[in-house]
């Protein structure tokens, strides 16, 4: 055999193994992309969830007559009955 060849049947040996690592490396770089996109994606799910649950949280307690009646049941506050003017002098 002629060096040319040998060196054909290396050269395409070489870029047959390059080649080899390059696709075993793309293939980790798209399943850990995918990976990220899955974790992103829950976390949006999440996200949404919760915003749901804010948004019913505020309709709950939208109007002021809601919250103090909240206030008057769970806190036990209440209006005072009369002003009371207290002056403290020197």
């Amino acid at each position: 055999m002629s060096n040319i060849k040998i060196y054909i049947i290396l050269f395409l040996i070489f870029a047959n193994v390059a080649f080899s690592f390059g696709i075993v490396w793309l293939e980790h770089i798209t399943r850990s992309q995918f990976r990220s996109i899955q974790f992103l994606s829950n976390q949006k799910y999440d996200l949404e969830i919760e915003l749901k649950k804010s948004r019913v949280g505020k309709r709950k307690y939208d109007s002021l007559s809601k919250i103090e009646k909240a206030a008057q049941t769970k806190l036990k506050m209440f209006t005072p009955k009369e002003r009371i003017l207290v002056n403290i002098n020197d």
